[in-house]
Parts: C-alpha cells; sequence; structure tokens
C-alpha cells in the first residue's frame, strides 16, 4: 500500500472536516473515529492543521477538540481555573472587564490570555503560582522549536502535579503528627505513610496520589478535622474513588511520565493530553488560591522592668508576584510560636508544615526566602529535598552539633554552630514526626560516625 506521510484538514465547520491527503480533498463527518478510520485507510500516521503537526495515535475524545482548534498552549488551563475562581476579586473584576465580543473565546486573545494567567500566579498559592508562571511561560515562548517546547511543557506538567501532591500531604501529614500526639490509637499504620517516611528514593507521582487518598481515609475513618476548610475541600469521596474526573486525570499524568521514562518521544496531542489532565487536577485543589504561605524566620522574646513581655515576629510573606516575592513583616504579640516555620494559613486556619517545607534561608538566616520540598530519607543520615528556586535536589546531614553552653571565638564560628544546630533540628524533628505516625523508635545518624557505620552492616 502506498504510504503518504501526512494529511492536512483544510477546513472544519461544526458537523464536517475536509482534508487533502495526496493532493485529493475527502469530506468526513467531524468525529475522531471517523478521521481515526480514514487515515488508516490512507495508511498515512501524521496530520496537520493550522501549522501545527499531530500524530494520530496521540490524538484521543479528550484532546480532540484543542488539536481542531487554534488553541496550543494554556489556554485550556487558563480559561478553566479563571472559571473556578470567579468569586475572587480580581478574577470577578477581569471578568466583568471583557468586552462583548470577547467573552466566549477570550483565551484566544494574546493579552487577555496573559493578563489571566497573571492573575493565576498571584492567586495561587505561591509555590503552586510558581509553577504555573514557569508553565506560562514555556507555552508563552515563541522562539522555542516545537520540540524542545512540548518536552518541557510536559515535564513542567509533571513538576506542577507533583508539586501540588506534595504540598497537600505535606497538610496532611502535618496535622496528622498533632492528632497522632493527642491520640495514639489512631490507626495509621498504612504502607503510603511507611513509604513517605522511610523511602531512600523520591517517590513517583502515583505513589504520592495513593499517599494523598491513604490521608483522606485516615481523617475519614477516624472523624478527625481536615487541615482544610471542608468547603474549599469539596467533596472527599472524589479523591479516592478510581473512576472519579480527579483520578482519571491523574493516572493520564502518569501513564505520560511512565511514556518518558521509557524514552518515547512526546508529541503535541501528549501535551494536550498533559494540559487537560493538570487542568482537571488543579480544579479539585483550587483551595490552593484560598491560603498564602508565610515564613516565621526569627522570634525576639523582650521583657523590660515593669511591663509586660512580648514576642518580636519577624516574617516573610511569600507573594507570586516577581516584584513582590517576598514582603517582610514584623508582629508583635505575647503568643510564643515555631521558629523558622512555615506556615499554610489563611485568616482561620494555619498548619505549620515543618519539616516537611522549609524555607533553608530562614534556618541560615539570609535574608530572602529559599523553599525547600521533602522528598525522602537519606540513608539514615538526613533528608533529601529539592529546591524550588535551583530545582536541585539538596541533602541535609544530621551532624549531632553540640546544643550544651559554650565559649564562642567569633561572629563565624557562633553563626556556624547555630546554622548546624538549626539543621539539625530539621532532622529531629521529621524524626519524631515519623516515630509518632508510625509507631517506630527510629534515630537519625551522624554521617561517618561508627553508629552510622555499625548501623548499615546490620541492613
Amino acid at each position: 500500500m502506498e504510504t503518504h506521510d501526512n494529511a492536512l484538514i483544510k477546513e472544519i465547520n461544526n458537523s464536517t472536516m475536509t482534508l487533502v491527503i495526496n493532493g485529493a480533498e475527502q469530506q468526513i463527518n467531524y468525529q475522531l473515529s471517523d478521521l481515526q478510520k480514514l487515515m488508516e485507510r490512507q495508511n498515512v500516521t501524521n496530520i496537520t492543521y493550522e501549522n501545527k503537526i499531530y500524530n494520530i495515535s496521540h490524538i484521543n475524545e479528550a484532546n480532540f477538540g484543542i488539536v481542531t482548534s487554534n488553541k496550543v498552549f494554556n489556554s485550556i488551563l487558563t480559561k478553566e481555573l479563571i472559571s473556578l475562581l470567579k468569586e475572587h476579586k480580581k478574577v470577578e473584576s477581569f471578568l466583568n472587564g471583557l468586552s462583548p465580543e470577547d467573552k466566549d473565546d477570550w483565551e484566544g486573545k494574546r493579552q487577555q490570555l496573559k493578563e489571566a494567567q497573571g492573575i493565576l500566579e498571584e492567586t495561587f498559592v505561591w509555590v503552586i503560582g510558581w509553577q504555573l508562571r514557569r508553565l506560562f511561560s514555556i507555552g508563552n515562548d515563541k522562539d522555542k522549536k516545537m520540540e524542545t517546547k512540548i518536552d518541557e511543557y510536559i515535564n513542567h506538567c509533571f513538576s506542577t502535579y507533583r508539586i501540588a501532591l506534595q504540598l497537600a500531604n505535606y497538610l496532611f501529614v502535618s496535622k496528622l503528627w498533632d492528632e497522632k500526639n493527642r491520640n495514639r490509637d489512631i490507626d495509621t499504620n498504612k504502607p503510603p505513610l511507611k513509604n513517605f517516611f522511610c523511602s531512600n528514593r523520591s517517590l513517583k507521582l502515583v505513589e504520592l496520589r495513593r499517599l494523598f487518598q491513604a490521608l483522606l481515609e485516615i481523617y475519614r475513618d477516624n472523624q478527625l478535622p481536615f487541615p482544610i476548610e471542608e468547603e474549599y475541600l469539596g467533596d472527599v469521596n472524589e479523591f479516592i474513588q478510581p473512576d472519579s474526573k480527579f483520578n482519571v486525570a491523574c493516572s493520564e499524568l502518569e501513564k505520560l511520565e511512565d511514556m518518558n521514562m521509557g524514552n518515547e518521544a512526546y508529541g503535541l496531542g501528549h501535551c494536550h493530553t498533559a494540559e487537560i489532565s493538570l487542568t482537571a487536577m488543579l480544579a479539585k485543589f483550587n483551595f490552593f488560591s484560598r491560603y498564602q504561605l508565610v515564613t516565621l524566620k526569627k522570634i525576639e522574646y523582650e521583657s523590660a522592668r515593669n511591663s509586660p513581655a512580648r514576642y518580636i515576629k519577624d516574617m516573610n510573606i511569600l507573594e507570586k508576584k516577581e516584584a513582590k516575592n517576598l514582603l517582610r513583616y514584623l508582629k508583635y504579640d505575647n503568643t510564643p510560636t515555631q521558629t523558622y516555620s512555615v506556615f499554610f494559613r489563611n485568616k482561620n486556619r494555619s498548619v505549620n508544615l515543618f519539616p516537611f517545607l522549609l524555607d533553608y534561608n530562614a534556618l541560615t538566616n539570609e535574608f530572602d526566602s529559599q523553599l525547600y520540598l521533602y522528598e525522602c530519607t537519606e540513608e539514615e543520615s538526613g533528608l533529601r529535598y529539592f529546591s524550588l528556586q535551583s530545582e536541585n535536589e539538596e541533602v541535609i546531614s544530621y551532624s549531632a552539633t553540640s546544643t550544651e553552653s559554650m565559649e564562642v571565638k567569633s561572629e563565624e564560628q557562633k553563626n556556624e554552630v547555630q546554622r548546624n544546630i538549626r539543621l539539625d533540628l530539621v532532622v529531629k524533628q521529621f524524626e519524631e514526626a515519623m516515630n509518632t505516625i508510625l509507631g517506630t523508635t527510629f534515630s537519625f545518624k551522624p554521617k561517618g560516625s561508627d553508629l552510622y557505620v555499625d548501623n548499615l552492616s546490620n541492613l
């Protein structure tokens, strides 16, 4: 059979498609199944529309609508999330300001699309807003080669999905730690939780999702209060039911990631699938638009003669705007709280995510902020984190630095000792959370110590 490299879609209307194959026009119904049958009969693999080239095997019912439109990157994600967040003041103002002729397809207009993307970056909690900003930047880049753009875009969809799941898991694990301290009878002996605390490798996307589901079941079965207001969390069953829109979308992303591991090249159809799936996932995680992240860098205790004592809290409020991604704030009150922590908060709730989400620069006494997301343990001597800003993996090792009173000979020595003590605190807090939730008696060992070597030899 003669093979043709490419079919060209010449025209599309509501009911039919006109294609040109080997110089001949053919009209079919505007249905994916009819297109697939025609391509198979003509022995054609690739199809072109609006200067976009697709492999027919990468087109499915979910992405067919984007394939046969003038939309390429970001438009579906942006429009869907803006629609979901229409009660937010900035979103409401944006939608009300659209001209009548733009209201139905504003996402196809470059200026309106960029304005809406900026609103989403500001509205979602900073770590998610940061990921969206990167995703939009890749999609809007006109200079990149299409092959490079496709690969970067899909991989950043994976990264956004991973970080959204990680942040949700940190929230539920952190609150569960507090609940388990109050009630040791809560059954937390679940394999996904053991995997979270004990794995020496970064968890796969599907493992992060299973952890989230296991945590939800623990909260539901023990009637524990969720760390997120239920009105924002929505129907918990939709996160757990395998055939829900949320889980189907997550599965699509996980399948795409497995493809990448098999070194199969991505196509533009895969890009649309990734964007549609990420949109469905973030639509259920839109509660991230109701909170902000706050780093408590330092607390000073101030006590003057014949005056009530007070605390001076030095905080960084993490924002989405590049021009204002660090807002310094001083608060005076008479209540103690945990230093160096990152709080996920709004006016009603506050969850301390330490030691799973860190502001590393708060621990090392730097002015700006650098967020670390917990990935896995590093043998028995420390923890591995992912730096959001540098996108590198970093290890915090346990050094067992003495906290006894000591003489220091210089400011540099003092700062070094304090830094090591704070980093040890990260590891020991993780150890405490793990032992409380799993019911273990594990203890991290300083790397290179005799205890560490002896422990490894017994594995």
